[in-house]
């Protein structure tokens, strides 16, 4: 008998508390002959998905047998593990629970298309999602997810979200263009601590009409000669907000003026 054969009879045989205790550490060949065990439970099942040394072939026969895969725990392992035939992969990642779904479209290193479609089912969940999960999700989810929960209704979700440290100025500026952002959404922008003193923020803000006017109003005091202008120019500027503009763009060439004196 080969060493490889010597090794999965020894699994193949082996009571349940050595295989609890040899499968973390054990290689393929072990792991391929304790799934022959009769007396294999869903917790070794478990254990050796997750293994490192479990082969595509491994992964595969665990990903064929039913009653295995009835196990949530089974179908995360498979979906996680880099060695997953990408096709079991794909057709396992919309059984995943949101937090692993996030956590599957945010690894850099998880398969691409399998990324992809990890993203996909967690926006389709997005509106099941109960509003402290939506917030939580806010607060960690990557660039494909920000979009979406920066509409959201719920202003405690939009608050999250303003909050995760992943969102960029240009996206924050796209949302604000957004036709769905509501104008209590654009307010919380604007008075938030880490986004309204950022002179490109404030600038998009007071170009958008849907922008509350007590809001843009406020805005302009801050605002440079030339965004003024511009803002004043903009044929959607309410007409309130030129006025405004033109006033102080006036004032300012009056105190120009002073000083050349």
């Amino acid at each position: 008998m080969t060493e490889r054969a010597s090794r999965e009879e020894a699994a193949r045989k082996a009571p349940v508390g050595e295989l609890r205790l040899r499968i973390p550490d054990a290689g393929a060949d072990y792991l391929a002959g304790a799934l022959d065990n009769p007396a294999l439970t869903e917790e070794h099942v478990i254990l050796i998905a997750k293994s490192p040394a479990a082969s595509p072939e491994i992964l595969r026969r665990i990903g064929e047998n039913k009653t295995w895969l009835r196990s949530y725990a089974v179908k995360r392992a498979i979906v996680c593990h880099p060695k997953s035939p990408q096709a079991l992969a794909m057709s396992l990642v919309k059984f995943l629970f949101w937090r692993d779904l996030h956590l599957v479209s945010d690894d850099q290193f998880t398969f691409p298309p399998l990324r992809i479609q990890a993203e996909k089912a967690l926006l389709d969940r997005l509106p099941q999602l109960a509003l402290g999960e939506k917030m939580t999700l806010g607060r960690m989810s990557g660039r494909a997810v920000i979009p979406r929960l920066l509409i959201d209704k719920s202003p405690m979700v939009v608050e999250a979200v303003l909050w995760n440290g992943r969102l960029t100025s240009q996206e924050l500026i796209s949302l604000i263009g957004d036709q769905r952002t509501a104008p209590d959404a654009l307010t919380q922008i604007a008075r938030h601590p880490r986004w309204s003193n950022r002179a490109e923020i404030r600038t998009a803000l007071a170009h958008n009409p849907r922008t509350p006017l007590a809001i843009s109003l406020g805005l302009l005091g801050n605002m440079t000669e030339r965004d003024l202008t511009a803002l004043a120019e903009d044929p959607y500027t309410p007409q309130v907000l030129k006025l405004t503009c033109r006033r102080l763009l006036v004032e300012a060439a009056r105190k120009r003026g002073q000083k050349g004196s």
